[in-house]
């Protein structure tokens, strides 16, 4: 089990739609309890269906790990939702273990699923489920406050707080950033459903440090400033996200007295050619001064790099450690590029060779083994010379 594991937002997302109207559901996260024995007694219960959410990387292992344990000792229906079957539908549903996606957010799709289903009706028709066109991005306000209790919140280290989705920036590594129809337009928590949303945290479950987990909390000045006004009256901590434009020192100010101790920063490289490269829509000036801003408020500064990026040399990675050494940010690190797929970088990446397309599940799964490997290297610098780098 990992005991630093991250609260399941989008399982607890769609959990707390289901929930809400009536459906009853029980949330299995495997980062806590991996036991397959345990996962064959909850199917006794017989559930119509078991949804699964999934992301690029080595846990399309465990998902795939699921699916057959649940086709292999259960009459239950598999959805897969999340990242991967979004943007590798075909692929996804090639697996025999896999009976349906959704593609895009689930809320709204999966509540039609069960509507239809309840009916017995068939539901392979709705739009976002299968190779079906995709719904319309909900109103992420018509959705009821998170639901928090469908976990044991007792066993997660960190809690999160999303008050926001999407992006509206372009970078070229970003999921965001691809222009197919599978992005999600960025969306804000109107101010007063995000006041509900924090006195639940504060009052009923009683969490009074956590994590905001938008990319950009302070992208909107006045609305950031409303809700920090309400953070104010509870005297919490938080940490939460921005990019290196919005850590001005009005917002940082703003943020501190609310409680704010620390700001990850997605820098990404200390050469402006790289942040060009991956449209950034920063400078290496800008995120200097943000890190300098962060020092002078007192909000610890974290600073996120990427190194292995196609095109880039090692005269680039050294400008990047030149940064860190000049700017000194409290707290960092640097990952090794994955280009994901279907971002600008991916199709890039594809089109000069740089990598070969995955045939199925498991070769995702093996292709991503995480920031800290040269496996999916792209860039001209040899794995070794990477790896001393990193």
């Amino acid at each position: 089990p990992d005991f630093d594991a991250s609260m399941p937002l989008g399982l607890i997302a769609i959990g707390t739609a289901l929930d809400y109207n009536n459906h009853e559901v029980e949330i299995l996260d495997r980062n806590l309890n991996p036991s397959n024995e345990y996962l064959k007694n909850l199917l006794k219960r017989n559930y119509n269906f078991v949804g699964i959410g999934s992301f690029t990387g080595k846990m399309l292992y465990d998902a795939l790990d699921v699916s057959k344990i649940v086709k292999e000792n259960s009459q239950t229906i598999t959805i897969w939702g999340g990242f991967h079957p979004t943007i590798v539908p075909e692929n996804t549903l090639n697996n025999p273990f896999v009976d349906h996606i959704i593609r895009g957010e689930g809320e709204e799709t999966f509540l039609n699923i069960l509507e239809l289903y309840e009916k017995g009706k068939r539901f392979n028709k709705i739009k976002g489920v299968d190779l079906n066109p995709l719904a319309t991005p909900p109103d992420i306000n018509k959705f009821p406050v998170m639901n928090y209790g469908l976990v044991d919140i007792k066993k997660y280290p960190h809690f999160y707080v999303s008050t926001s989705r999407g992006c509206p920036y372009k970078c070229t590594f970003c999921y965001n950033s691809y222009g197919g129809e599978s992005v999600k337009p960025y969306r804000n928590l109107q101010v007063e459903k995000v006041k509900e949303l924090i006195r639940d945290v504060v009052l009923k479950y009683r969490k009074k440090t956590f994590t905001i987990v938008d990319d950009n909390f302070p992208s909107d000045k006045k609305r950031m400033t409303e809700i920090c006004k309400e953070l104010s009256k509870y005297n919490v901590r938080f940490d939460t996200f921005s990019r290196a434009n919005y850590a001005d020192l009005d917002n940082l100010s703003v943020l501190k007295k609310a409680g704010c101790w620390q700001i990850q920063i997605g820098v990404e490289s200390g050469s402006q050619r790289m942040l060009n490269f991956m449209k950034k829509g920063t400078s290496v000036k800008m995120n200097a001064t943000a890190i300098k801003n962060c020092h002078k408020i007192g909000i610890m500064s974290h600073a996120s790099f990427m190194i292995g990026i196609p095109t880039e040399t090692i005269e680039d990675i050294n400008q990047t450690i030149k940064f860190i050494k000049i700017t000194k940010p409290d707290l960092g690190g640097a990952g090794i590029f994955n280009p994901f797929p279907k971002t600008v970088l991916w199709d890039y990446c594809v089109e000069r060779n740089l990598i070969k397309k995955p045939k199925n599940i498991e070769e995702w799964a093996d292709s991503y083994q995480g920031f800290d490997s040269p496996k999916m290297n792209v860039s001209g610098i040899p794995d070794e010379t990477l790896m001393k780098y990193y």
